[in-house]
């Protein structure tokens, strides 16, 4: 093996390892690195994409009282597609023909036996496709590996024809478990999977014992099943890395992978709910081990989301509603009319750092001194001369942008501190941490909203490739002074997050107006590149998977992110003369 080829299967290698997850008597060091080596070689050797198979999200468990949400996706399958277009997107970037993920969506093969019927498991695997951007990930069912027929029904007969088993029966399969213990210590697990797991419901004319056969003879059916899928996309799949979220030995062909990071055993989200916890960190736990008066169900277009840990439970008296896929904005409403003030810093604050932007609709604040109290819990408050609270509404005479009719470009608040600026002496990346926005009086409909960028989405959206170059790309902006700037700043376009270490989207938008310009420069590239490039970048900015408009109404109190969000500010006519925000920075 010359020197090259080893050091890109070595690296590929290395790539692989942390998505695996190891149990006890774990075989990949023995047989499975060899393995999977020359399986990297073939794709080395014939400079074709790397092709990873992972059959899975085959519908939802039907136990919605101790396992999951409901029957959609939720953000749990969120979770696990972007972890494993992350093992795709990096082996794409190590290797020059790409890698391609293929998701078998097996649904069709079991959903029958486990009681979710075949319009239910349609609607999940279609809602699928659809809950995040991906780069490597490509869908597939159980209908691309066969024949074409007519309904699943017989889409699951054609399976068994199809894979040509060594055993032509149930009967024959119950019989071979009788001799072979691996065999029957794998019907015993799927017993006690859908027993206790799934909770299949019993029959009112059967008997403790007839329900038990039943439950045993399905057992016997999705072992049938599932030795007929697995010989089917061998067939379908020939030269595919396979993946599998069920516990393996990793010596191969089959690698076990994690769907979330820190895990010691296998999860899957069909199985379990999402849950975000008030520091951060996000998981999959079963739904009877979430505690319901410690966290508040988050919901999306009416179905549920996700759960979120509060510190009170007067908090679930509360209505959290996820504005757009899969973590953006969050509006809180107020149904029984307790009033916001129930609701801690703490919880406000993480929901802000979870979501990007959260809106309280109907907060009303009598004063700016009430306003500046409800926002000291948050942190440190920035002041300017003028004091804590800016209040931002259209001038006569306006000396920039924020304070005319005119649209505000896209940014993120303290930017243009100057170097020499006390706060950013010694910390050149001083920012808001966030910053309160109460609306005192609303702009006429369809004028003067607020856009909010969420930079988690663009950089999902841009790719791994181009996040790297952009982390290469300093941009130096430069504009008046008004309240800022007077001195140009420099600034990467993904930058790290200074308390997380996760990249982050820091781009502000180009203005010619001639109230107050807004100029961005790159050196070392031509005029035609720097427009390239920031034109990609803008354009993402304002895809609309990425950018939400906010259309204020009076006593509006938004939080945002100033790390994770980007803002500006549609124009308005004359009709939104009136139009008046208040905001406090917090850092």
């Amino acid at each position: 093996m010359n020197e090259n080829r080893k050091n890109w299967i070595g690296a590929a290698i290395e790539i692989i390892e942390p998505f695996l997850l190891r149990a006890t008597g774990d075989r990949f060091e023995e047989r499975g690195r060899n393995a999977l080596a020359k399986q990297l070689a073939v794709c080395f050797d014939q400079q074709r994409p790397l092709r990873l198979l992972f059959p899975g999200f085959p519908c939802k468990s039907p136990n919605s009282r101790d396992k999951s949400l409901g029957v959609l996706p939720d953000y749990g399958e969120v979770m696990a597609i972007q972890r494993l277009d992350q093992l795709g997107s990096a082996l794409a970037d190590h290797h020059a023909p790409g890698c391609i993920v293929t998701i078998v969506s097996d649904g069709t093969t079991f959903n029958d036996i486990v009681g979710v019927d075949d319009e239910c498991r349609e609607k999940y695997n279609d809602a699928l496709r659809d809950l995040c951007h991906t780069h490597t990930i490509v869908w597939a069912s159980l209908a691309d590996c066969l024949p074409a027929t007519d309904s699943p029904a017989q889409q699951r007969r054609e399976l068994l024809r199809h894979a040509q088993l060594p055993y032509a029966s149930i009967d024959r399969l119950m019989a071979l478990g009788k001799q072979d213990h691996e065999l029957a210590a794998s019907h015993d697990k799927l017993c006690s999977y859908l027993y206790n797991d799934l909770r299949l419901g019993k029959q009112a004319d059967q008997s403790e014992d007839q329900y038990l056969e039943d439950i045993s003879t399905k057992a016997w059916q999705m072992m049938q099943r599932g030795h007929a899928l697995n010989a089917v996309l061998k067939r379908a799949f020939p030269d595919d890395i396979r993946l599998s979220v069920h516990q393996y030995d990793n010596a191969g062909p089959k690698y076990t992978v994690s769907l979330q990071t820190g895990l010691q055993r296998p999860v899957s989200p069909w199985h379990m709910v999402p849950v975000c916890g008030l520091d951060g960190p996000q998981a999959l736990r079963c739904r009877n081990q979430v505690d319901a008066q410690k966290h508040v169900l988050v919901t999306y277009q009416g179905r549920p989301w996700l759960y979120h840990q509060v510190d009170d439970p007067r908090a679930l008296e509360f209505e959290y509603e996820l504005q757009k896929l899969p973590l953006f904005g969050l509006a809180v409403r107020d149904p029984l009319g307790k009033g916001f003030d129930t609701l801690s810093s703490v919880l406000l604050a993480s929901l802000t750092e979870t979501f990007g932007f959260v809106c309280l609709s109907g907060y009303a604040f009598t004063d700016q001194e009430a306003f500046t109290r409800r926002c000291e819990g948050f942190g440190k408050i920035y002041q300017w001369k003028f004091g804590a609270v800016h209040v931002v509404k259209p001038e006569d005479e306006p000396e920039g942008f924020v304070h005319s009719l005119e649209k505000t470009p896209l940014h993120w608040d303290l930017s243009m501190l100057p170097l020499t600026h006390e706060d950013v002496v010694g910390n050149e990346k001083f920012s808001a941490s966030k910053f309160m926005l109460y609306c005192k009086t609303p702009p006429c409909g369809g004028e003067g909203q607020t856009t909010i960028v969420d930079g988690r989405n663009v950089l999902a959206k841009a790719g791994l490739a181009k996040v790297r170059e952009w982390a290469r790309t300093r941009v130096t902006y430069f504009t008046k002074m008004t309240y800022f700037g007077g001195n140009p700043r420099s600034y990467p376009l993904v930058d790290t997050h200074p308390f997380d270490g996760r990249l982050i989207f820091r781009y502000q938008e180009g203005s010619d107006s001639a109230l107050q310009t807004f100029d961005l420069n790159i050196d070392d590239m031509s005029t035609a590149e720097q427009r390239s490039i920031l034109g990609e970048v803008n354009s993402l900015a304002y895809d609309p998977d990425c950018i939400i408009e906010h259309q204020w109404a009076q006593d509006d109190l938004v939080l945002i992110d100033n790390w994770l969000m980007l803002h500006g500010r549609l124009p308005m006519t004359e009709r939104s003369r009136s139009r008046e925000l208040w905001r406090i920075q917090i850092y």
